[in-house]
């Protein structure tokens, strides 16, 4: 049984860590802060504010006054001389709309259009008010749209709404998008909707007047008007634009990363279970292909028993007193023998070699004796298909070699047995030629060519495989088809390499480079006979 700290060890253990590499989540979210913020803070700065005051401290206006007295009225307007913007007013009866008003001229002496109020979008008062009323009057006259200023002949727009005021101390905050040109002057001079639009480009003045005023007296004190707004120059429009866009690019690699790494951790997923079921198919395989390789390599050392005494019998059954019916049956029965332990043979070298226990007994050897062979095994059955047979070493190929003579001579006998058996008429030749020499290793290179039926290209490389043999099902040979593929494994383990050059119709050459040790002749003598063991790594 675990202990309790044990198990609290594999707990933790197996407690993803805060910012594993595996989950960027938060990294992420972080990132797209950041973005948000840097445009936050672009954003707010492209963001001008301004603000602007007028009080009685501000002597760039000139202040005025007004009433119904101008339209013969009876009411009377008395500004205060030592307070610029206060005022008291009497309202009398006598016209049919009494008012009065105070207010500051914006262009003095003509020389400007007025001030530009488009880019404030707020208006605060500060004033005290005694009188009979509730309400005042905000008037801006302004330049109208230059469409209509000849229509008007030069002639300012009123545009005004009403204040709501208290008895005593009033601090008022309007909206300027309140403002609207007078009804009764827009009617007067016939203008449309259109035409009488605000324009506060160009404000001439600004007045406080009274409205729906009744008899009496008013007495008004502006501490000051104050107007605010913000807006945004080109560049600062460009600012935002720009936060924005960075905004939504943050957003859309944020997306695009998560999007992309969950795509990937879902591969990482699929190929870790397909690895995981290669993995369990390819132990299956290993497994199977061990029992099999077991199961063969058992099967031919039974078979091979009895195989030799048969053979053996075969041999001793010829040499005895047999008519000739007997001999020819003998003859037969020693022939398939001797075929089917070649089978077994060779089935238990690729047996060997899937277990990876196919050795090599490196010693040294007469190569000139070995081809020599070679060649005596191969001439009668040559001379008996009628071909012309030739085995030859140049005469730079050393004498004696170290190397496993048994091997070197079974790659041999599969070449130069298929070449037989592949050749109709003709010739086949066996060659052995110095490739290079450096120091005590040589390379040598063993040449097989004939004249036989060729391969076809497309079964140029199933050749080397297990049980195949070229050509098709008619055509081929008896045989199991492990001779060149034993042969190429042998090659491989010499450090060597074979290939095939074959035309159909026109015959094969193969190729066979192998390296060895050169041993000289006294150091042959001396050499001790213990052979040198190298082995095929299991594949």
């Amino acid at each position: 049984m675990r202990k309790p700290a044990d198990l609290g060890v594999a707990v933790q253990g197996a407690r993803k860590p805060w910012l594993g590499y595996g989950d960027l989540r938060l990294e992420a979210a972080i990132f797209l802060l950041v973005a948000v913020s840097f445009a936050a803070v672009l954003g707010k700065s492209a963001i001008t504010r301004q603000t602007l005051v007028l009080s009685s401290q501000s002597g760039r206006f000139a202040t005025y006054s007004y009433s119904d007295a101008e339209h013969g009225g009876g009411s009377v307007v008395s500004p205060d001389p030592r307070k610029p913007l206060s005022w008291s007013c009497d309202i009398r009866q006598g016209a049919s709309y009494p008012y009065c008003g105070y207010g500051l001229q914006l262009d003095v002496g003509g020389q400007t259009d007025g001030l530009d109020f488009s880019r404030f979008q707020t208006i605060v008062l500060r004033f005290s008010y005694q009188g009979p009323g509730d309400r005042l009057r905000l008037v801006l006259k302004t330049s109208p749209e230059p469409a209509v200023r000849a229509k008007l002949k030069g002639e300012p727009m009123p545009l005004a709404m009403d204040i709501p005021v208290v008895q005593g101390r009033n601090e008022v905050r309007l909206p300027l998008r309140q403002l609207a040109p007078e009804e009764w002057w827009v009617a007067s001079h016939g203008l449309s909707a259109a035409e009488a639009a605000p324009n506060l480009e160009a404000v001439r003045s600004v007045a406080v007047t009274t409205s729906d005023a009744k008899a009496g007296h008013l007495a008004i004190s502006v501490d000051d008007l104050t107007f605010e707004g913000s807006y945004l120059s080109t560049e600062q429009f460009y600012l935002v634009i720009l936060g924005v866009w960075l905004v939504l690019s943050a957003g859309f690699l944020v997306w695009r990363f998560l999007h992309l790494r969950g795509d990937y951790e879902a591969r990482r997923r699929r190929q870790a279970e397909e690895a995981r079921q290669l993995a369990d198919a390819h132990a299956a395989a290993q497994a199977a292909s061990s029992a099999k390789s077991r199961f063969l390599g058992n099967m031919s050392h039974e078979l091979r028993t009895p195989l030799n005494a048969i053979i053996g019998y075969a041999y001793w059954l010829e040499r005895t007193a047999l008519d000739a019916k007997q001999r020819a049956a003998v003859k037969t029965v020693q022939a398939s023998g001797e075929h089917l332990l070649a089978v077994i043979s060779d089935i238990l070298d690729v047996a060997k070699i899937e277990a990876g226990k196919f050795e090599l007994l490196a010693a040294p050897f007469d190569l000139h004796d070995c081809v020599a062979g070679v060649g005596e095994m191969f001439r009668l059955p040559a001379q008996d298909k009628g071909l012309a047979f030739a085995a030859s070493l140049d005469p730079d190929v050393p004498p004696r070699v170290e190397a496993d003579e048994k091997r070197v001579r079974q790659v041999l006998i599969n070449l130069v047995g298929n070449a037989i058996k592949f050749t109709a008429d003709g010739r086949v030749g066996l060659r052995v030629s110095l490739v290079d020499r450096v120091g005590e290793t040589a390379r040598l290179r063993f040449v097989v060519d004939d004249t036989g039926i060729g391969i076809p290209l497309d079964q140029v490389d199933s050749i080397f495989r297990p049980f195949e043999q070229a050509g098709d099902a008619t055509g081929r040979n008896e045989g199991t088809g492990l001779g060149l593929s034993i042969s190429q494994q042998i090659v491989a383990l010499m450090q060597g390499e074979i290939s095939v050059d074959s035309t159909p119709g026109q015959g094969s050459r193969f190729t066979v480079e192998i390296a060895v040790r050169v041993v000289e002749a006294e150091a042959a003598a001396d050499a001790p006979r213990t052979p040198r063991l190298r082995r095929l790594a299991a594949s």
